[in-house]
């Protein structure tokens, strides 16, 4: 049987994932059982589990107005959201001990905030456009690694931060796994950028390929690189 692995599965989308991704055993690891921010800690688990699939859910936001915003939250969103998510990916890939005959498929937690700038959240966007940019890199160098961009998704942290909120304008965290099936089941391409949101209470999907300069800058799109 095959096994993913996913980080962050205090996220409520966890469960979701864990309930679609049939024939697959999926272990889960919360915070608190494997912090994406500590390196030994990532790498320790990917030997354990020895996964083909890794999901990083791990994420955080602090919404503030710049005026207001603390250094330490500021860091804590890029460390956690970018930087753990560079520790996962560097664990899955070859020289690594025995991971990289394993790992088949990396999925990374972006944002739509992460496609552009978003009022109060610089930290949150900052970081979730580096793991944009993150993923199309491993991409062009040969490895199969996802991001999906959601909108809106009706989590504990979502209703925190913007709580009374219709939840109509939400995603479900059923309709982000199976997101997540897809990328599993081959529909994508390494270096895809899933996005999903809604506008109102209809639910849309794009797919996000390249660097939104390229053809201003004549750059080719990374799937044209020669030796990728």
């Amino acid at each position: 049987m095959k096994k993913a692995l996913v980080f962050g599965a205090g996220s409520d989308m966890f469960s979701a994932i864990k309930d679609i991704l049939v024939g697959h055993k999926v272990m889960g690891l919360t915070h608190e059982e494997c912090d994406v921010n500590n390196w030994i800690e990532v790498v320790i688990a990917m030997e354990k589990a020895k996964p083909n699939v890794v999901i990083n859910l791990a994420g955080v936001s602090w919404p503030q107005p710049m005026a207001l915003s603390e250094p330490g939250a500021w860091l804590e969103e890029i460390n956690t959201n970018l930087i753990g998510s560079f520790n996962v990916a560097r664990a899955c890939i070859p020289d690594i001990v025995s991971v990289q005959d394993k790992v088949k498929t990396m999925i990374f937690m972006g944002s739509v905030a992460g496609l552009h700038g978003k009022q109060n959240h610089t930290g949150y966007s900052a970081s979730k456009a580096g793991v944009h940019s993150l993923v199309q890199s491993l991409a062009a160098e040969g490895y199969n690694a996802y991001a999906i961009a959601p909108g809106r998704v009706n989590t504990k942290m979502r209703e925190r931060d913007f709580p009374g909120e219709d939840t109509r304008t939400r995603l479900t965290t059923e309709q982000i796994a199976e997101v997540v099936r897809d990328i599993v089941d081959g529909k994508y391409k390494p270096g895809d950028i899933a996005i999903i949101r809604k506008i109102g209470y209809k639910t849309h999907k794009k797919t996000y390929r390249g660097q939104p300069w390229r053809k201003w800058l004549k750059i080719q799109p990374w799937e044209e690189w020669s030796g990728f």
